[in-house]
C-alpha cells in the first residue's frame, strides 16, 4: 500500500489523490495554506468573510446574522467566539444532540450558553435515533450516520424558518484532508456538499425508511429546497476557508473561557481535544481502520505534522501504536445500547474489513499485510 511521502495517510483514503512525486493533496493544500507555494492570500479571503459579515448584517430578514452549528467541541465553540466577537454578529447556535453526549460534552455545550448567544438544543425523537445509530451501524458502518446528517440539515432548517442569511461551519474538511479541488477551493456548505462529503455514506434520507421509521419521522433530515434557501436568503459558508485554521493556536482561546479537555484521549486517538462529546467515537474509527488503514490518530497526527510540530517518523510510531484501538467497555455499552450481541457487533465489523489490506487473524483480530510506512 502506497503512503504519501510527507505525511501518514494511504492512498486508500477515499478522495485521496496522489502527485507524481508521491505527495498528496492534503499535503499539497497545507503548503498553499501556509505559503509555501501557490499561497492562499488570507487578508484577501478575510476581505471576502468581511463582505459576506456585512451584507447579511444588512439584509438579514429576522433577528440573528448567523447560525453557527454547535457540539460542544472546540472547533464549535470557536466559531461562536469569533462570530460573536471578531464580527459582532447576533449569533444563534443550534445543537443536533449526541446520542451518547458525555458529561464533559455536556459541559462545553452548558460553558457556550454562559458565554452569551441564543442556544437551541434539537433533540430528534430518540426511538427514531437509536434505529438510524443501527442502521449506520449495519449499513455503511457508521453509527454516527444521523449525527453527521443532523448537524449538516437541521441548522439550515431553522435558518430557513428564521430567516438567518448564514451558516457558519468551521474548518473545510477537504482544504484539511484532501479532496477534489473545486471542494477545497469552495467555500460553500450546501446540500451537494453533504451529499458528496457530509457522511452521507452514499445514502439518502429516504434509504432510512422502513415499518419502524416513515417519512414524517425523517422530516428533519430533509435539506431545504434551493427555492426555500433562496427566499430566506439563506447560505452555508466554511470559516477555514476564510481564515487559517489552526487547532494550535485556537485552542487555547475556548479553554480560556472555560472549555475543557477529556481526561485521556478516546482510545484510538492521539489527543484529548478533539471528539470530546462523543463516547463511541472509537468505534466508528475502529470501523474506518478496518475499511482503510488508518484510523483518528493518523488524522490528528497528520494536521499537527503539517503545522511543524511533530516529525513525520514520530508520527508514524505513534500512529502504528494507536490506530484502530477500540474500548470493549465501549463496545458492550454500545451493543446494549443498539440491541445486539458481541457476536452480531464482531460480524457487522468483519462485513467492513478491507482484505485487500487485511489479514483476518481471529475473530475480530485483524494485521495489516504490510507494515505501514
Amino acid at each position: 500500500m502506497r503512503y504519501c511521502k510527507k505525511c501518514l495517510f494511504p492512498e486508500t483514503k477515499p478522495d485521496l489523490y496522489f502527485d507524481e512525486a508521491g505527495i498528496c493533496d492534503s499535503c499539497r493544500s497545507a503548503e498553499r495554506k501556509h505559503g509555501i507555494i501557490n499561497a492562499i492570500d488570507w487578508d484577501d479571503q478575510a476581505s471576502k468573510f468581511e463582505k459576506l459579515v456585512d451584507g447579511a448584517k444588512k439584509n438579514r430578514k429576522g433577528i440573528y446574522d448567523c447560525i453557527v452549528p454547535v457540539s460542544g467541541g472546540k472547533d464549535s465553540t470557536y466559531q461562536v467566539l469569533q462570530a460573536k466577537n471578531k464580527h459582532r454578529m447576533k449569533v444563534l447556535a443550534v445543537t443536533f444532540d449526541q446520542f451518547d453526549q458525555t458529561d464533559v460534552g455536556k459541559h462545553n455545550i452548558q460553558m457556550l450558553q454562559d458565554i452569551g448567544v441564543d442556544h437551541i438544543h434539537f433533540t430528534l425523537s430518540p426511538r427514531v435515533v437509536k434505529s438510524l445509530v443501527r442502521k449506520g451501524f449495519e449499513l455503511v458502518g457508521d453509527p454516527y450516520w444521523v449525527n453527521h446528517v443532523g448537524i449538516f440539515t437541521v441548522p439550515y432548517i431553522f435558518a430557513v424558518n428564521f430567516k438567518i442569511p448564514l451558516v457558519i461551519f468551521g474548518e473545510n474538511p477537504q482544504l484539511e484532508y484532501g479532496g477534489p479541488e473545486a471542494s477545497r477551493d469552495s467555500f460553500i456548505m450546501d446540500k451537494r456538499w453533504r451529499q458528496e462529503f457530509g457522511g452521507m455514506r452514499g445514502l439518502r434520507e429516504s434509504d432510512m425508511v422502513d415499518l419502524d421509521i416513515s417519512d414524517a419521522d425523517l422530516a428533519a433530515l430533509n435539506f431545504p429546497d434551493s427555492d426555500d434557501m433562496e427566499s430566506a436568503g439563506a447560505m452555508g459558508v466554511f470559516y477555514g476557508s476564510f481564515y487559517k485554521w489552526d487547532i494550535g493556536l485556537q485552542l487555547p482561546k475556548v479553554e480560556e473561557i472555560g472549555w475543557k479537555r477529556l481526561p485521556n484521549p478516546p482510545e484510538g486517538s492521539w489527543v484529548d481535544y478533539e471528539n470530546c462529546d462523543m463516547r463511541f467515537i472509537d468505534i466508528r474509527e475502529r470501523i474506518k481502520f478496518l475499511k482503510f488503514g488508518y484510523g483518528r490518530a493518523t488524522d490528528q497526527i497528520n494536521i499537527e505534522l503539517r503545522n511543524g510540530r511533530i516529525s513525520r517518523s514520530e508520527g508514524l510510531l505513534l500512529a502504528k501504536d494507536l490506530d484502530g484501538n477500540v474500548s470493549r467497555e465501549n463496545e458492550d455499552a454500545f451493543c446494549e445500547y443498539i440491541g445486539i450481541d458481541r457476536g452480531e457487533y464482531l460480524s457487522i465489523l468483519d462485513s467492513f474489513v478491507n482484505k485487500n489490506i487485511f489479514d483476518v487473524i481471529d475473530i475480530g483480530v485483524y494485521k495489516l499485510k504490510e507494515e505501514r510506512c
